[in-house]
C-alpha cells in the first residue's frame, strides 16, 4: 500500500452518495484505509458495488496500480454512527448542501476525535466560517473540494481562512496529493472558491445568450466546446493569454466587459428549467431530450472521455516539466 503513512490513522467519511462512494474510491484506489458513515446504512453497503467496479475499471485504464487497489475490502468500513469515526486522522464530509445538517454533523464528530483530527468539508457553496462558527477547534477546519468523477479526475481545491491552521493545511495537501490530485490552495474564504466563481461566471453568460435569442442551446454548447473546451484543459485562461496575445486581450475587454450580463438573478431560461421540475439525464429532461439509451450513453461517454482527458493532459504535463517549463 503504497500511500498507507499518509495519515497517521485512517481516513474519515461521511456521505456516501455521488460524490462520497467516488472519493471513497479514490482514497482507497490509493492505498489508504476508509471508514464511511452514512446515515442510511443500506445505502452505505450498496456503495461497495460502485466502488468495485469504479477501482477495476481505473486498473484496467492504468490510472491506478493494481498493488495499491489490493485488498481494498479489508480496508473500507463502514460505520452506524459518527461517533464511530473517532480513530480517524481526517474526516471528510460529503453530504447535501444543508448548512444545519453539516454543522450538526460536525459537532457529533468533534464530540468523539483527537483534537489534531482535520475536519474537511467537500461543500461548494458554504463559506468555511459559517462550518467552523462554535466548532471547539475552528483552527482545524478546512474545505476540501472534489470533483466528479472523484475517483479520476486531478482537481482539487482546499480552502482556508485565518483560523484555520497551516498544520491542517498541509496536511489535506499531502492527502490530496498521495491520492493523484494537483491541489489548489486558496489563502483565503471566498464564496464558490475559483473553480465555480470561473464555471458559474461563463453559464450566466450561456443563459443570457439564449434569453436573449442568439443563438439555441445546442449552438451556444458548441461554440464553447469547440473553442474554450478546446483549449481550457491544458492553459487555462492565463497562460492562455501568454500564448496568443496579451495585448489584444485588453483592447477586447475595454470594448466587450461592458456588454456582458452582470445579471443578480437567476437566468429565464434557468427558471423555467428549474420550474419544470427537470433533472437532466437523472430523468430524461433538460436543456435537450433523452431516452433511457441516450442518458446512459452520454453518462458513460463523460466518464470515458474523464479517463482519455487525465492521460491527454498528463502527457502534456510530462513534456513541459521535461522542457523544464513551470
Amino acid at each position: 500500500m503504497r500511500n498507507s503513512n499518509t495519515l497517521p490513522g485512517p481516513a474519515g467519511l461521511v456521505g456516501l452518495g455521488l460524490m462520497g462512494r467516488g472519493i471513497a474510491a479514490c482514497l482507497l484506489g490509493h492505498g489508504l484505509e476508509v471508514v464511511a458513515y452514512n446515515r442510511t446504512y443500506a445505502r452505505a453497503m450498496q456503495a461497495r458495488t460502485f466502488i468495485g467496479e469504479a477501482l477495476n475499471e481505473a486498473v484496467r485504464r492504468r490510472v491506478l496500480r493494481r498493488a495499491d487497489v489490493a485488498g481494498w475490502e479489508s480496508r473500507f468500513r463502514v460505520v452506524r454512527t459518527p461517533r464511530d469515526l473517532a480513530g480517524c486522522a481526517c474526516v471528510v464530509e460529503s453530504v447535501k448542501e444543508d448548512l444545519p445538517l453539516k454543522r450538526r454533523l460536525f459537532g457529533e464528530i468533534e464530540s468523539c476525535v483527537a483534537p489534531e483530527t482535520v475536519l474537511a468539508s467537500n461543500t461548494s457553496s458554504f463559506p468555511l466560517a459559517l462550518l467552523q462558527k462554535g466548532a471547539a477547534h475552528p483552527e482545524r477546519f478546512v474545505v476540501m473540494h472534489w470533483s466528479e468523477p472523484a475517483w479520476i479526475t486531478r482537481f482539487m481545491e482546499i480552502v482556508r481562512n485565518e483560523r484555520t491552521s497551516d498544520k491542517a493545511v498541509r496536511r489535506v495537501e499531502a492527502l490530496a496529493r498521495a491520492c493523484g490530485k494537483q491541489p489548489s490552495v486558496l489563502q483565503f474564504d471566498i464564496r464558490g472558491f475559483i473553480a465555480n466563481r470561473l464555471m458559474y461566471a461563463f453559464i450566466r453568460e450561456a443563459c443570457y445568450l439564449a434569453d436573449l435569442g442568439v443563438a439555441d442551446i445546442a449552438t451556444i454548447d458548441r461554440s464553447f466546446r469547440n473553442d474554450t473546451g478546446w483549449w481550457a484543459a491544458l492553459a487555462g485562461p492565463f497562460r492562455w493569454m501568454d500564448l496568443t496575445g496579451i495585448q489584444s486581450y485588453g483592447k477586447v475587454m475595454d470594448g466587450l466587459l461592458p456588454e456582458l450580463s452582470d445579471c443578480k438573478r437567476i437566468p429565464a431560461v434557468m427558471r423555467r428549467m428549474l420550474a419544470s421540475g427537470a433533472r437532466g439525464t437523472a430523468d430524461h429532461r433538460g436543456f435537450y431530450r433523452y431516452d433511457a439509451q441516450s442518458a446512459k450513453a452520454w453518462e458513460a461517454a463523460w466518464v470515458d472521455f474523464t479517463f482519455d482527458m487525465r492521460r491527454l493532459t498528463a502527457k502534456y504535463e510530462r513534456r513541459l516539466a521535461k522542457a523544464g517549463a513551470d
